[in-house]
């Protein structure tokens, strides 16, 4: 798992968050099981290359004053008008407790039945409910199309191979990808 930092500075309530956004930077909170919450601040470019390479399930490593916290990105809000980053929401994660994520799925391959049949593929999931070690998340869960030759084939939930450590909780039954 690549380790992600980011450096945050606590922030004065005082100071107005719109104040702070002409600034560059977001507002932010801190939160999380026996934690104390704290209001933070943070360089806008710096967060967004970290959220690149993150996005929300992915352990990031949050400098406060010296000390590491890991967390998972638990909310984003955006301006309406020009959809940067308005405020984010960090939970604190314990590394030895399992958590529970939606992972992106991102299809692989080319399926011969739309290739040679005309057929029309078809993501009925766009992400997949997961539960592991925070060190474990993946950040995407490919799904091969590869092997959907015919008309009416699909892949589901029970033919993904999860990665090791993690554990799919949806209903194996599930259609994931289907050609029609």
């Amino acid at each position: 798992m690549e380790q992600i930092l980011l450096d945050v500075q606590v922030r004065d309530v005082k100071v107005s968050p719109s104040w702070l956004r002409k600034q560059r930077k977001i507002p932010a909170v801190f939160y999380g099981n026996k934690q104390k919450s704290m209001a933070l601040q943070i360089d806008y470019q710096t967060f967004r290359k970290a959220f690149d390479r993150a996005g929300s399930n992915q352990v990031i490593d949050l400098h406060i004053d010296g000390k590491k916290q890991p967390v998972l990105v638990h909310d984003v809000q955006y301006d309406p008008l020009t959809d940067n980053f308005a405020h984010i929401d960090f939970v604190h994660v314990d590394m030895n407790v399992a958590v529970t994520a939606n992972i992106p799925v991102v299809i692989v391959g080319i399926a011969p039945a739309v290739k040679n049949l005309g057929g029309i593929l078809t993501t009925l999931r766009h992400d997949l409910e997961v539960k592991c070690l925070p060190a474990d998340l993946p950040h995407q869960i490919d799904v091969d199309v590869n092997g959907l030759d015919q008309l009416n084939s699909s892949v589901h939930l029970r033919d993904i191979a999860p990665p090791k450590g993690v554990k799919f909780t949806g209903n194996p039954d599930e259609v994931v990808v289907a050609i029609s």
